[in-house]
């Protein structure tokens, strides 16, 4: 049975043959099992690498190993990690395409050397050319990491599909690391390695740049809240601003400046308005009994007064001068003359109502004669608008209209309201008026008619009237409808009238 024992023994050595690649086979996938969930298990780059190399040392005995990456330019590789030797070297470079580990990222194959023993000097230069390369990206770096007495080296590209992650480089003092087995399975755990690795970059690549963009909200967040903080402060000083210049004009040519409604320029038109104008009797004798402080005082407390009531019936206010006032209705914003026209009488006899309401408050101050006021008011067609240069602009009227009004108040009585005819025509339906006098006005053809304001249709008549006079030695200001005491009131005049003296009778001549 000699055919029979051969062909068993043939069997034999073929099933163990069988066995031991399965064996292998078996071997290898729980290499690359365990390789793979070790390497897997974390993101952090350097403990993938550190675990790869104590896992390659475990399993084929690399004792001098170390991992290499390729950096964003593809123009280098930096030592990651190493295992075996005395200085990590972590962060040496070295340059695609010099060395071993340089010809082994650019042409990305595996690359062997053997017998290094007989060619120490030409590894030297090589490392020499690898750690002290006059390229200035290379210069003043850290020293790549070798052994003294290498026979022998292997370097492996980390791949992961075509694109290079790195290198792993395995030295040894034998002359042979690893047999033509192992080859395919390291190149497998290199390329599970840079898949890793891959990963790892990635991950800490996005992590940086969400510190970056973290520490960009922080900064912007930062600067929102100064910016928050600037901008408050510059509204404050511009609302500060604002409110003063608001005290340069009228309200309604403020808003219409700041709301874009009136342009900034010169510019005019002509439009029908209704002017009013004012002067106070008798202030320039006041001026010179008066010290300035209690002038100063007494004439900001008539001008306010009567700006409020300027202000509250629409009034827009040109201007003062001295203890004069200039106002006129409808520009920049109109009711219709008729409506503007009623609003401006309207407002001058309110204005005569609270200037009595304002002589009390002045004999308190040492004023003990009474301020008397002249009002005239005329509608008709003038020119307003910006007036001025291009550096300083006025906002006023002008024309024979105001000329006009200015003549009304200089021919009226003592806190009297004289109207032209033009203005009486458009307010006779609301206002009592009393016919006056026909004057001349210079630069119109014609006596222009005037008219006393009496009162207002619908003002509630008061049952008497007041009594103010002022000459030497006496100053007298009954208001009948104000007065509470009638019996203090008879008994102090009856007081005044013992004091005067009698009247004087003419003598007879005798016959």
């Amino acid at each position: 049975m000699p055919n029979d024992a051969f062909a068993s023994a043939v069997d034999q050595t073929q099933f163990d043959g069988l066995t031991k690649r399965l064996e292998r086979k078996t071997k290898e996938v729980e290499i690359i099992q365990q390789v793979s969930s070790q390497i897997n298990a974390t993101l952090d780059l350097e403990k993938i690498a550190k675990t790869m190399l104590n896992l390659m040392d475990e399993f084929f005995g690399f004792q001098y190993a170390m991992i290499l990456l390729l950096d964003e330019e593809d123009e280098a590789l930096s030592v990651l990690a190493t295992h075996g030797y005395e200085d990590d070297g972590l962060g040496a470079k070295v340059k695609v395409g010099m060395g071993v580990i340089g010809m082994v990222a650019k042409r990305r194959k595996l690359m062997r050397m053997a017998n290094l023993g007989q060619q120490r000097a030409y590894m030297q230069t090589i490392r020499q050319q690898v750690t002290k390369t006059t390229d200035t990206e290379l210069e003043d770096e850290v020293s790549l990491p070798g052994l003294a007495d290498v026979e022998s080296q292997v370097a492996i590209p980390m791949m992961l599909e075509d694109e290079l992650v790195g290198v792993f480089s395995v030295e040894s003092l034998g002359v042979n690391i690893f047999d033509k087995g192992d080859e395919l399975l390291i190149g497998i755990l290199a390329n599970q390695a840079a898949i890793a690795l891959q990963h790892a970059r990635l991950f800490q690549r996005e992590q940086q740049r969400l510190e970056e963009l973290n520490e960009a909200h922080r900064e912007l967040a930062d600067l929102n809240a100064n910016l928050e903080q600037k901008v408050e402060e510059r509204t404050a000083e511009l609302l500060e601003l604002s409110a003063k210049l608001a005290k340069y004009f009228s309200p309604q040519v403020y808003d219409s400046i700041f709301s874009g409604k009136l342009d900034v320029t010169i510019q005019t038109q002509r439009k029908s308005l209704t002017v009013f104008f004012s002067d106070l009797q008798g202030f320039t004798e006041l001026t010179e009994r008066l010290e300035p402080e209690v002038l100063t005082e007494l004439l900001t407390h008539y001008l306010t007064e009567m700006s409020e009531v300027a202000i509250r019936w629409g009034g827009t206010i040109d201007k003062f001068i001295g203890d004069a006032i200039l106002v006129f209705f409808g520009d920049p914003v109109s009711k219709g003359n008729r409506e503007d026209a009623v609003a401006c009488v309207s407002m001058a006899v309110e204005m005569l109502e609270r200037l009595e309401s304002l002589r009390s408050f002045w004999r308190e101050r040492g004023v003990a004669r009474p301020l008397n006021v002249r009002i005239g008011i005329h509608t008709g067609v003038c020119t307003v608008g910006n007036f001025g240069s291009e550096d300083r602009l006025d906002y006023t009227v002008i024309g024979n209209g105001v000329n006009l009004a200015s003549r009304l108040e200089s021919n009226s009585d003592l806190n009297q309201i004289l109207i032209s005819e033009d203005t009486y025509l458009l307010v006779k339906q609301h206002v009592r008026c009393e016919q006056g006098e026909a004057i001349s006005v210079k630069g119109v053809s014609h006596p222009v008619q005037t008219y006393k304001v009496i009162e207002l249709v619908n003002a509630s008549p008061r049952k008497d009237t007041k009594l103010e006079e002022d000459i030497p030695g006496l100053s007298l200001a009954l208001d009948p409808f104000s007065l509470e005491d009638h019996d203090a009131a008879r008994q102090l005049l009856s007081a005044a009238l013992k004091r005067l003296k009698p009247k004087e009778k003419k003598s007879r001549d005798k016959k």
